[in-house]
């Protein structure tokens, strides 16, 4: 009897491992995510995925398998080690530590720091990348039609508002503002790595359809701020229910508010409430109005929950335009694939809110190891009825030993 129970708890001990290993290590919409090149097809987030770069916390070895690491999840993630040592499998631009194509020599933080090590010969070992940080994609998109686009970058260490850094971005050498204000007003200390996301507007459509995107961050002020990017990846055709997480904020009554990365804005309710369905990871939002100066803020946004509640005051005085995103080939109202629209927003309750997806908490979402059944806490529904099935047959076995037990004992 002993042996018997001890066999059914080892298996479901397997089970239960199993499961977290492939939730952990691989899955169906990032794929194997120790493999430095993947490309998916038709999976539950887009129609193609393409990512350069493992996701491994900037060859952090411990980091998936002993310290949790998981960047979409958007949880308070693991400080990996640093600097760390090359991979010279690596692709170009990921898991290196760079400071910009017009660094000065001075270093403000522990990367830049260790890249002075790297560039007076010190450090030979560790992993760093010279002049601006540039990540190739390639991938063959003929038979595909571009529709929408999301660029996420995993980035590590961007610091643009504790040092006065500043991130330029380019798009196949076109500029992309819209990304570089994204990690411009993003204050990410480290060494942590996190995600964030930005929708490609339609003017760079026949660029992602040539099926190679040239992805360049530099830094431009020669400031010592190091940072370095874990991996890359882009969803063409993408499914709206890549929009797990929501977040709320308050700024000046009546203000726009635009979510950084793309176009989409709100408008501030009349007692300043607004409301966001976002990508997991790092978001920031800009808040404007006339009369006063735009303001930024910037937070964690978690894929269940809120771990972030936007706080944008704003000042009297004359303010900044805003991108003008026409140039980039996008028209009023166009780039709102996220629920959210040009209107007014909530008081913040998250009651009667336009934007509300219905399912802010991420219950009942689709299982991330077949994209198929729901997950209750988090496990696949039929790893439950295993479970459970398990637990009655070990019921139904300590029943009927205690009954034969004492059926035993009268004799």
């Amino acid at each position: 009897m002993k042996k018997l129970l001890s066999i059914l708890l080892t298996v479901l001990l397997v089970v239960s491992c199993m499961t977290l290993f492939s939730s952990a290590y691989s899955d169906s919409s990032n794929g194997d995510w120790s493999q430095k090149s993947v490309i998916l097809k038709n999976t539950s987030e887009a129609e193609l995925v393409v990512r350069v770069g493992d996701i491994d916390a900037c060859n952090d070895e411990s980091a998936v398998s002993g310290n949790g690491y998981d960047p979409f999840t958007a949880k308070s993630q693991y400080a990996h080690g640093y600097p760390w040592q090359k991979d010279e499998t690596d692709p170009a631009g990921t898991d290196r530590i760079f400071v910009g194509s017009k660094w000065k020599g001075e270093s403000t933080d522990g990367y830049s720091s260790n890249y002075s090590e790297f560039k007076s010969g010190n450090d030979t070992e560790n992993a760093y990348g010279e002049g601006a940080l540039t990540l190739i994609m390639e991938y063959d998109a003929p038979e595909i039609t571009v529709k929408n686009v999301i660029l996420q970058l995993c980035i590590d260490d961007f610091q643009a508002n504790s040092w006065e850094s500043n991130f330029t971005v380019t798009l196949n050498g076109k500029d992309a503002p819209f990304i570089a204000e994204l990690l411009n007003h993003t204050d990410q200390t480290g060494p942590t790595a996190y995600i964030v996301s930005a929708i490609i507007p339609s003017g760079f459509f026949e660029d992602i359809a040539t099926g190679k995107l040239a992805i360049v961050i530099d830094e431009t002020t020669g400031v010592g701020d190091g940072y370095a990017i874990d991996f890359a990846k882009l969803l063409i055709n993408y499914n709206d229910k890549v929009f797990t997480g929501k977040f709320t904020g308050t700024t000046e009554p009546g203000a726009t508010v635009r979510l950084l990365g793309t176009s989409t804005t709100v408008t501030a309710s009349s007692t300043g409430g607004f409301t966001f369905n976002a990508i997991p990871g790092i978001n920031a939002v800009r808040a404007s109005k006339n009369g006063f100066v735009e303001n930024y803020d910037s937070g964690i946004v978690l894929s269940s929950g809120t771990e972030w509640e936007a706080a944008v005051p704003l000042e009297e005085g004359k303010g900044n335009p805003d991108i003008d995103f026409s140039k980039f080939g996008v028209a009023s109202g166009e780039e709102n694939n996220n629920g959210n629209s040009s209107a007014p927003a909530s008081d913040g309750s998250g009651k009667d809110n336009p934007y509300d997806d219905g399912n802010p908490s991420g219950v009942g979402s689709k299982c991330p190891i077949c994209h198929f059944c729901p997950q209750p806490l988090g496990l696949c529904i039929f790893i439950w009825l295993l479970i459970i099935l398990v637990a009655i047959i070990i019921v139904v076995i300590i029943i009927v030993a205690s009954k034969r037990k004492k059926k035993d004992e009268k004799k």
